[in-house]
Order: C-alpha cells, then structure tokens, then sequence
C-alpha cells in the first residue's frame, strides 16, 4: 500500500519539477533587472541632484 502510495505521488510530482526549475530560473533573471534598474535609479536620482540641485 505504502509503495503504491509513493508511485503514485512520484509520478503526479515529478513531471512538474522541470517547471518549477523554469520559474526559478526566471525569478532569478527578474531579480538581476530588479537590481540593474535599481541601480540605475539611484545613479539617476543622484544626477538629477547634481544637475537641478535639490
């Protein structure tokens, strides 16, 4: 009962883990424009701060 149990969870789970491995992997890239733009930004504000003087 246990093993037929595990097959099937085994077998209902691991197709979805090439998924879940996409979505971490995009999450990742997300994270690296996230932090590129927020980089981006300050180096804006502090430009605009020098330029207008605010």
């Amino acid at each position: 009962m246990e093993t037929e149990l595990l097959g099937i969870m085994l077998g209902a789970v691991l197709p979805i883990y090439p998924l879940l491995f996409v979505i971490y992997q995009k999450i990742g890239r997300y994270d690296e424009v996230v932090e590129e733009f927020k980089k981006l930004r300050a180096e804006h504000e502090s430009l605009r701060e020098n330029w207008y003087g605010n």
